[in-house]
């Protein structure tokens, strides 16, 4: 029995091999879905999917093996409208060869973000998103991953990490539990690296930083701004 299962659309097939099943998944997987489904790539993106998760999703939209004319379409305004967009911070930064189109990345969690008493004030995305593309996305939400570097500050205009500051101060002042959950949590996500940029003053300047990811706690740090 072959391990692999096909999704066709056009002169083009997507591959989805079971023994890579609970890996992450690609970009192009998550392009296909978020056409399929109709929803915005960049909440996709937070999800995490796998590939297992990405086919069986494809499969119950679609109900068929082949992708209908209707997505493909939407398919295409996508590339097209990618093609004018930024090019992506991290991979700039890097000189690396995108995966996937650009979307826009919320450099403060978008459920932080909602916590803050007057979110109306931070929600324009112009102001609150940068350019990253579908596979670097993608990386800053698995937890673990360490491809792509969670520290997103190095990446960020000066108005940006002073924009992130402010979010994060009030963010503090208002719930500062969530703080204290995030800093005790897991050590691989986007959150925790967040936190730990933000005791360590990097929102608040750019300058004789030293861009790494923590692997120590942050507690010493929270408590001593307190």
């Amino acid at each position: 029995m072959s391990r692999s299962r096909p999704i066709h659309f056009g002169d083009r097939t997507i591959w989805f091999d079971r023994h890579q099943a609970a890996k992450k998944a690609t970009a192009e997987q998550l392009e296909t879905l978020s056409a399929a489904e109709g929803i915005p790539l960049d909440d996709l993106l937070d999800e995490g999917l796998t590939q297992r998760e990405i086919l069986d999703r494809l499969r119950a939209v679609l109900h068929q093996g082949s992708i209908p004319d209707d997505v493909l379409e939407r398919m295409q305004r996508a590339r097209e409208e990618a093609a004018t967009q930024p090019t992506c911070r991290i991979c700039d930064a890097f000189d690396w060869t995108c995966e996937g189109r650009i979307t826009r990345h919320h450099f403060i969690p978008r459920w932080m973000m909602l916590n803050l008493d007057n979110y109306q004030a931070y929600a324009a995305r112009t102001k609150c998103t940068v350019p990253i593309c579908v596979g670097r996305h993608r990386d800053l939400h698995l937890r673990g991953d360490e491809e792509t570097p969670k520290s997103i500050a190095q990446f960020l205009t000066d108005d940006e990490r002073a924009f992130a500051q402010k979010m994060l101060d009030e963010l503090r002042d208002q719930h500062p539990a969530i703080f204290n959950l995030i800093a005790g949590g897991d050590g691989g996500t986007y959150e925790y690296q967040l936190i730990t940029d933000y005791f360590h003053g990097r929102f608040r300047s750019a300058k004789n930083v030293e861009w790494r990811t923590e692997s120590h706690h942050v507690a010493m740090d929270i408590a001593a701004a307190r």
